[in-house]
């Protein structure tokens, strides 16, 4: 595998198909990443592919309402980052930014590159990643409210929850965290069947595994910049007047790239899918 060196794709596995949504699973370095793939019935297999990275606490079925709403032009992928949904815990025991965006490539290589790619939050950093090392498997990316402050770099792990980690109280962690970051959408809909399902494995998962790398990372902007790759930086609505606002725009100053702004908050292309989608496809040209 080119740009990151831990991951070699070992094993695909096609493990469900209904209608023109197929479930699949690619393996990098001994770990299994399970992938959700969603099509139209007019989008043919060689349609432009759009690879979703979701953020922390969460997994793949975040994005599953804009995949659904992008499917008519686009093959949408979505998978479980390591440790999260359906897919494996790390076998090799890394959840550091290069194990994750050697996942990511894994699956853009399956899929077959360039792709475009769609992050959130703490999904930007393992875009951000992937474009540092390999930007060539990418043709565009866009990302919506990166983790990070408005000096560039990520948001911080508070010491009080390193120490419950530390401490084995990773749960308690986890509520302490959520309860921090919150989010200001009133008309969020309701946790589904489908998200609730990992909820509690999701969370523990980044609080244990990524907490303390994720939230300290700083971005090598200036590769990613140079790569001028990154079409948007996405900032919901309901988002200005927040911290989250000004890592957004130093994000998008740091790339040199557009700032968008959508319906919602922090969880906007999950929240408001439709308007998300119509965004999406502006920049990416449908």
């Amino acid at each position: 595998m080119k740009g990151i060196g831990s991951g070699t794709v070992n094993l695909l596995t096609k493990r469900k198909t209904m209608g023109h949504n197929m479930d699949f699973t690619v393996e990098n370095a001994g770990t299994t990443i399970a992938c959700r793939e969603y099509a139209g019935p007019v989008v043919s297999s060689d349609a432009p592919a759009l690879v979703c990275v979701h953020g922390a606490c969460v997994d793949g079925v975040f994005f599953d309402a804009i995949a659904r709403e992008l499917a008519c032009d686009y093959r949408v992928i979505a998978y479980d980052r390591r440790g999260c949904g359906e897919s494996g815990d790390a076998a090799d025991g890394r959840y550091d930014l290069a194990a994750q965006a050697a996942d990511l490539q894994t699956v853009i290589e399956h899929i077959g590159a360039p792709v475009n790619v769609l992050a959130h939050s703490a999904g930007t950093l393992v875009a951000l990643e992937l474009l540092r090392a390999n930007p060539d498997i990418i043709s565009r990316a866009i990302l919506h409210e990166p983790a990070v402050t408005d000096e560039g770099a990520g948001l911080g792990a508070a010491p009080v929850l390193l120490e419950m980690i530390a401490a084995g109280k990773v749960s308690r962690a986890l509520r302490a965290f959520l309860g921090a970051i919150g989010d200001s959408d009133p008309e969020a809909p309701k946790l589904t069947e489908a998200e609730a399902k990992h909820a509690l494995r999701n969370g523990r998962s980044f609080m244990a595994n990524e907490y303390g790398i994720t939230m300290t990372c700083v971005p090598d902007w200036d590769s990613v910049r140079a790569s001028k790759t990154v079409a948007a930086v996405l900032l919901g609505e309901l988002s200005i007047g927040t911290s989250r606002e000004a890592g957004t725009r130093m994000a998008a100053e740091l790339l040199d790239c557009p700032l968008v702004t959508i319906p919602g908050a922090h969880n906007g292309l999950r929240d408001r899918p439709a308007a998300a989608a119509q965004t999406v496809r502006g920049i990416l040209g449908f």
